[in-house]
């Protein structure tokens, strides 16, 4: 419920960093409570008395190592949330205004109240790691081998999510949901915006971006084409698709793109190979192949894909190029709301969309192409085409198109608009240029 006592805008608390001494600490009482037989309390064991009990004992283990006296309630605590609880994370899922909690190896955040905080770093990326593996242990569950992700309710009731290396390329990666602590009331929420009218449009302003360096770098840029899809991606108005041949600079694209993803919001990147720089303080990464041998143990890129959208709820999702069973997948979290942004070939946007169709229907083609393509209009905004244009005797890698996905028209096809075009319509047909070239330069 709520608590009428809080401020109207609550700030998250502020938790002490884990030093490796206090990681040293919780291993040696760990070792003094296994030689003495004395076991925390079990995980889903909610009974304050024996929490309580077992407090006591870890208080009595540090008094008798000569533990500072001013230190010793902070320590126990400390020592008891990593034995029985989520460790330093059971602090955050005391306070009712957490709504979620994110670890990315090492650095925690949570979304608080609505809005998304960053705590900083708490503790070495290994502890999160012996955190995410207890808590599956206790859970019933595994996180080793060919299972490096787990998802668990929590005794709460709290949803818990997390990767471990070497799935997770950017250490340990932890999502903890919350439900149902606070019940607004509709004055609350009218109170909040919630049904302030806000329409959401791939077509903006500058003022839509909130945060102000990346306001001026996009407002710096001197080309239309390339501060439109900065725009984009700084306000992550709608999901991305960069076609283009092999070579064109597609994934290039992605990357400087990526430096203008919003920074107080978490970002997913997925990859059949480490192929992408993304420049993101707050980022979960993982690489999975496509595909496996049939009977080889292990994850795939659409399985990781699944968890990701579907768990560890990313503000945007970048995968490095869908080329198999991931597509179907990709289509999947761009229609749950998710912005998505990838890379595809195809040597124009036509056929880069028939392509992305091509892959999902090879996934599921008991889906068909209707629905398929009707996934594709529900989820994906704009695509943006890549290209390789001869210059000077050099090969430049140029934006040849941006058109916006709205819709089917009558026939059954994707109706286009077309905010940007290379070589635009009213030019002379490509041939007839070429013509012209040649005869100036007296060619035969």
């Amino acid at each position: 419920m709520d608590h009428p006592g809080h401020s109207v805008n609550p700030q998250p608390p502020q938790i002490a960093v884990l030093s490796a001494a206090d990681l040293e600490m919780i291993g040696r009482v760990r070792e003094v409570l296994v030689q003495r037989s004395i076991k925390p309390p079990s995980w889903r064991d909610t009974d304050a008395a024996r929490r309580r009990k077992f407090f006591d004992e870890v208080r009595s283990v540090l008094i008798e190592r000569g533990e500072n006296k001013s230190l010793v309630n902070r320590n126990a605590q400390i020592v008891t949330d990593a034995l029985s609880g989520v460790g330093i994370l059971d602090q955050l899922l005391r306070d009712p205004f957490v709504e979620e909690i994110f670890v990315r190896n090492g650095h925690v955040a949570v979304e608080y109240d609505g809005s998304f905080y960053s705590l900083g770093k708490l503790a070495d990326d290994r502890y999160f790691e012996d955190l995410a593996v207890h808590v599956a242990d206790q859970g019933g569950a595994t996180l080793r081998g060919d299972r490096p992700a787990v998802l668990i309710d929590l005794p709460g009731g709290e949803r818990f999510t997390a990767i471990v290396p070497r799935l997770s390329k950017e250490g340990t990666a932890i999502n903890i949901r919350t439900f149902g602590r606070r019940v607004k009331t509709l004055e609350e929420m009218e109170r909040t915006g919630t049904f302030t009218r806000r329409s959401t449009s791939t077509l903006g302003q500058l003022d839509d971006i909130a945060d102000t360096d990346t306001r001026q770098r996009v407002a710096g840029l001197q080309m239309v084409p390339d501060r439109y899809l900065a725009w984009l991606a700084a306000t992550l108005s709608g999901s991305l698709l960069i076609a283009g041949e092999m070579g064109s600079g597609k994934t290039t694209l992605l990357n400087a793109l990526s430096g203008f993803l919003p920074r107080q919001a978490p970002v997913a990147t997925l990859e059949t190979f480490r192929e992408l720089e993304i420049q993101h303080p707050f980022l979960l990464r993982a690489v999975a192949p496509a595909e496996l041998p049939e009977g080889t143990p292990g994850v795939t890129l659409d399985w990781v894909l699944d968890i990701i959208y579907t768990r560890m709820n990313p503000a945007a999702i970048l995968v490095g190029e869908v080329v198999g069973p991931e597509a179907l997948q990709f289509l999947k979290a761009t229609c749950l709301g998710r912005k998505a942004f990838t890379t595809i070939h195809g040597g124009t946007v036509e056929e880069a969309l028939m392509r992305l169709e091509q892959l999902a229907l090879a996934t599921a083609p008991e889906l068909g192409l209707q629905a398929v393509r009707s996934m594709v209009t529900m989820g994906l905004d704009v695509v943006a085409l890549m290209g390789r244009v001869a210059r000077d005797g050099r090969v430049a890698r140029t934006l040849q198109a941006i058109a916006i996905i709205q819709g089917i028209d009558e026939k059954g096809e994707f109706r286009l608009k077309y905010l940007y075009r290379a070589t635009t319509p009213q030019e002379m047909q490509a041939i007839e240029i070429a013509y012209d070239n040649l005869e100036s330069e007296g060619l035969p």
